[in-house]
């Protein structure tokens, strides 16, 4: 069983402990963080997406651009742009990069997110309209001949790319959500499924569940699990550590007048 190490950078320095200060973009930042998961032996980094920061399509071909071996992994929202284009894209970044890209798919954040991107959808609608359009992205990046399509969401004539991506047959599909939506799309797409770090039980159901709708389309998924290592020289300092990024997270949160009582993780 193979396993990757997989971090992640934004487009300057911020965090849960970190307010951001200065401009949105720190391109030295980039460059410099994307260089040090590259030295340190990462396999792949995330760079996520909010409706509110920079583009990170473009950052990651930036990104690509001062790294040669790490991989990378686009947080991408579907529904902002055609599949079709998406398509045609995604197949042009992972030629640039190398073939070192892969795509997290990701449904939506929360709902005040969506509407400041102009996405009015109910979260089941959301992941339909996200089954839809990975089954036209794959058959873009895919087919050999143009092709029509008519959906719920989505319309197209003769749609067709003369580029197709770098990796064969297509770009890896990373994929996320824990609703019944969400596992019956992962069943059917997802090359690798992202959670979040639970306890052990609990990411053992998780899995099985997944595993159980990919057999329904006789397929096999592979599996990622986040986690934010605290380190120190002892388990008591480590959790003396957990402790004080917890509350002063919380208290940046509630200064900022954000929710300070659910899940402190960030969407990736």
């Amino acid at each position: 069983m193979s396993i990757e190490f997989i971090g992640m950078i934004q487009q300057r320095k911020v965090s849960e402990t970190h307010l951001a200060e200065g401009p949105a973009i720190d391109v030295d930042y980039v460059r410099d963080f994307a260089q040090a998961h590259e030295h340190a032996g990462f396999d792949r980094i995330l760079v996520p997406h909010s409706s509110v920061s920079p583009d990170a399509t473009l950052t990651i071909a930036y990104a690509a651009s001062v790294t040669s071996r790490v991989h990378f992994m686009l947080a991408h929202r579907p529904g902002f742009v055609s599949p079709t284009l998406a398509a045609r894209q995604l197949a042009t970044l992972d030629h640039f990069s190398g073939g070192r890209l892969a795509v997290h798919f990701i449904s939506g954040g929360s709902d005040a997110d969506q509407r400041r991107d102009g996405d009015y959808l109910s979260h089941d609608e959301r992941y339909a309209r996200t089954d839809e359009y990975l089954q036209v992205l794959k058959r873009v990046w895919t087919e050999s001949k143009p092709f029509d399509h008519e959906g719920r969401f989505y319309r197209f004539e003769q749609a067709w790319s003369e580029v197709k991506p770098r990796q064969q047959p297509h770009v890896p599909i990373y994929f996320g959500g824990a609703s019944e939506a969400a596992l019956a799309v992962a069943g059917k797409h997802a090359d690798v499924y992202a959670l979040w770090g639970e306890s052990k039980q609990g990411v053992a159901d998780l899995i099985a569940r997944v595993r159980a709708e990919a057999a329904k389309h006789g397929r096999q998924v592979r599996f990622s699990v986040s986690f934010r290592p605290i380190l120190a020289d002892t388990e008591k300092a480590a959790w003396e550590r957990a402790e004080h990024i917890l509350n002063e997270t919380r208290r940046l949160r509630a200064e900022q007048g954000l929710d300070t009582g659910g899940p402190l993780q960030s969407e990736g």
